[in-house]
């Protein structure tokens, strides 16, 4: 019941159900297969916590768990010796560093917390851990709030799967465009457009999660095309709506704020 939006929060893009090739906006290479016809509802994972690491890179080696000597590695080792209550995604983003001081430290973002921790290396993974996906204990790794009014996060994890690869580049050109066409700020202050490593559903691409309501609120999209990155911005971003046919799922508590009965799938 936690993935189903409420009634009040859907809206229509008439492009999903548009069946004629669209020249407005480009297109995805013709040689790449991707489902078209499984329903997207419960195609992703429920999860209560998000982990967003900087790395300056778009795409990563294919399991970013089995990468060594990397923040991604050490943390996800840490999870899975002790994992939390609830269940927690870590993934690698193409997020600068701005906030760390520290030779090879990352900045990470924590979602629903919606701070920012910097100075985190790999070698912190179980102090982090501990700290903020466990038990308080003390640290000398710095919190900051987390500077984006939003973020949209697209899958470009090639080496994992060249369908999120080939199609990321593509839809991050459209919506930088729609958001300039908007005159929405971008980056602090504004939306930011992140590339992250896998989070399941390739068959799916482009993958995309909408993260709104000051971190609270995380919902997932799959084939996304071109075509469909207007009515994302104006009516996720903006007004907090879900469009339905491309919706996968959300982040777990994302509708607690709703009183109004959920949609009837």
């Amino acid at each position: 019941m936690d993935q189903i939006p409420p009634v009040d929060l859907i809206a229509e893009d008439p492009c999903s159900t548009c069946p004629l090739v669209c020249d407005d906006h480009k297109q995805y290479p013709s040689y790449l297969s991707f489902d078209l016809e499984s329903s997207l509802l419960g195609t992703m994972k429920p999860y209560s916590r998000h982990v967003l690491i900087s790395t300056g890179q778009s795409d990563w080696p294919s399991s970013i768990e089995d990468d060594v000597d990397t923040l991604a590695a050490h943390l996800s080792r840490v999870s899975n010796a002790s994992p939390p209550s609830s269940r927690v995604i870590i993934t690698n983003t193409s997020m600068l560093a701005s906030h760390s001081t520290l030779p090879n430290a990352h900045d990470v973002i924590l979602l629903p917390d919606n701070i920012i921790v910097s100075n985190v290396t790999f070698k912190d993974a179980a102090a982090f851990y501990s700290l903020f996906l466990d038990t308080p204990l003390p640290t000398d790794m710095v919190v900051h709030k987390n500077p984006y009014e939003s973020m949209i996060l697209i899958c470009s994890h090639k080496k994992r799967d060249k369908r999120c690869g080939i199609t990321a580049p593509i839809l991050q050109r459209e919506f930088d465009d729609i958001l300039r066409e908007k005159d929405i700020c971008e980056g602090e202050g504004g939306t930011a457009i992140f590339m992250v490593s896998h989070i399941g559903g390739h068959k799916f691409a482009g993958n995309v999660i909408c993260v709104t309501h000051n971190g609270t609120r995380g919902i997932w999209y799959g084939r996304v095309n071109t075509c469909h990155c207007k009515a994302i911005i104006e009516e996720t971003l903006l007004k907090g709506k879900v469009l339905k046919d491309l919706y996968r799922g959300a982040m777990s508590h994302s509708y607690d704020q709703s009183n109004c009965e959920r949609i009837q799938w």
